[in-house]
């Protein structure tokens, strides 16, 4: 049970203050508690009457006012407490969620989820989940597809956050949040040493008033998709291809304005590319070994790459100098990343190691690892920056919280003094732990489907062919995607539609897309 104290100033006989504290159950009525609060309040405000504002005529809210609208606040949200707990059924059965997880910051004014805040406790038993798709159309597979000459590395969408929002061309599309998204377009990297651009935008447009699914029936929720659909399905020609590589292409990364596009290779080398034109601008050179993963900081004049020389590196995007280099890990660095404003780089290597670094000092801020120390194949920050999603060869992909240093439950401004250096990151806790995929040999990509907030996914590639979507919160899984013939290791969601991508290795080759039936 939780109490609602008040603390007021109380006028003395001698004339001086004194503090006065109310404390109120928050199992009596929500009525009682504001009444009690505005009589508390008014007598609080003859004591002490607003204060005329320097700027304006108009009287400012005295303190008590704005003390009786933060109680209720409290006051409702400890009444919304009361009517989510959970029963001690659920509870002896085991089937609690401790805590929920948020991928992206709230509007202001919006209530905030606390990560394991007990009085947020739901259920999350299957039967509930199962409900709960009812309202949702499953993914299926979209009617058009690209290909490659070998097998599929790398697959990554344009950011729509930094790109026109205005429709070109009458061709739009509205995402979850009811923006207007002005083009989809996604980049994909192969062993075949070329990168293709897909702009899929008219093909989305087209699909929109149409049943694409295979059949009118609704399958049950977490029922695996299966499709053959190429026989009607059509081929995507590239808007550009990027030739210059002289060996496989291992990653491929758009920077936040989508203006450019960087490919890191078995060549030891990484390149600039024009997302407009497809001209090479700058080739990086300093790694001794292959260049296994690659992304741009927020302000997209930074590069950090991962190699299997086992170092993390920095680059000038203007010139392509390498401008600091980590000796990051004792094995091949797999995965790399920036968080959401760019102080920090996570990266994950074959060590088993998932290590948090200040991107101005090179400092290790933080270690985290396995039980077991598996390889981390992939390392990838969540949206707002506070979890770190690492995937290891032990097939599962785990959730970790390194929001250290913070208040519970604020998602904004992370890793807010960092660099005061006396103190590094106290968070690191696995958080979440996500498994029935396949993932023994190979390293593959992990992605936040966070678009439509009634489905929130951790999407995965698996070496049995298959998509995987796990449910954020309950860690069970969603729905299964078949349809590549061979291991699946490229994945990737948009960050506003609810739409997938994937790609297949060797006996596949086929860049695959998924949506509901209609994207909204």
């Amino acid at each position: 049970r939780a109490s609602i104290h008040i603390m007021t100033m109380a006028k003395t006989s001698s004339g001086g203050d004194a503090p006065q504290r109310s404390s109120v159950k928050t199992d009596a009525p929500p009525a009682q508690l504001l009444s009690t609060a505005a009589k508390l309040a008014a007598s609080f405000n003859n004591q002490y009457p607003p204060v005329p504002s320097p700027l304006s005529a108009v009287q400012t809210p005295g303190p008590a006012a704005h003390a009786l609208a933060h109680i209720s606040a409290e006051v409702k949200r400890a009444a919304s407490i009361r009517r989510t707990k959970p029963s001690s059924q659920s509870i002896a059965s085991g089937k609690l969620n401790k805590g929920s997880i948020e991928l992206r910051d709230h509007q202001p004014g919006r209530k905030r989820a606390r990560a394991g805040d007990n009085e947020k406790e739901t259920v999350d038993s299957e039967e509930s989940k199962c409900k709960g798709d009812v309202e949702l159309q499953p993914f299926t597979s979209l009617p058009f597809y690209g290909d490659h000459k070998r097998a599929i590395s790398s697959l990554s969408f344009a950011p729509s956050s930094s790109r026109s929002r205005v429709s070109s061309g009458g061709v739009s599309l509205n995402s979850t949040s009811g923006q207007v998204v002005a083009s989809v377009i996604c980049a994909s990297a192969s062993a075949d040493g070329c990168a293709k651009v897909w702009d899929i935008t008219k093909n989305l447009t087209d699909v929109q008033d149409s049943d694409i699914s295979p059949t009118k029936k609704k399958k049950p929720a977490g029922a695996a998709h299966q499709s053959s659909f190429l026989g009607v399905a059509t081929r995507l020609d590239p808007k550009l291809t990027l030739f210059g590589h002289n060996r496989g292409i291992n990653d491929v990364a758009w920077s936040p304005t989508a203006s450019y596009i960087a490919t890191a290779s078995d060549d030891k080398t990484l390149r600039l590319w024009s997302a407009e034109t497809g001209d090479a601008f700058v080739e990086f050179r300093g790694h001794t070994n292959f260049v296994f993963s690659c992304k741009f900081n927020p302000q997209s004049n930074l590069l950090v790459s991962g190699s299997f020389d086992e170092t993390v590196k920095l680059w000038d995007v203007r010139c392509g100098e390498c401008v600091a280099t980590l000796p990051a890990h004792s094995n091949p660095v797999t995965g790399v990343d920036f968080n959401r404003d760019g102080t920090c780089i996570v990266s994950g290597s074959y060590d088993g190691l998932v290590r948090i670094w200040d991107t101005a000092t090179g400092e290790c801020l933080k270690t985290v690892y396995a039980e077991g120390n598996p390889p981390v194949g992939g390392v990838r920050f969540s949206p707002n920056g506070r979890f770190v999603l690492s995937g290891t060869l032990d097939s599962k992909l785990r959730l970790y919280d390194v929001s250290g240093g913070h208040e519970r439950g604020s998602f904004g401004n992370e890793y807010r003094g960092l660099h005061n250096h006396q103190r590094q990151l106290r968070g690191g806790k696995c958080s979440k732990t996500y498994a029935g995929h396949d993932n023994t040999k190979f390293c593959a990509f992990a992605a936040f489907l966070s678009a439509n907030p009634k489905r929130q996914c951790v999407v995965s590639g698996s070496e049995d062919g298959k998509v995987y979507l796990y449910d954020l919160q309950s860690r069970l899984v969603r729905q299964t995607l078949e349809g590549h013939h061979d291991a699946v290791l490229a994945v990737d969601a948009h960050d506003s539609l609810e739409l997938i991508g994937s790609g297949g290795m060797s006996n596949d080759k086929f860049v695959r897309f998924w949506g509901p039936s209609k994207i909204d």
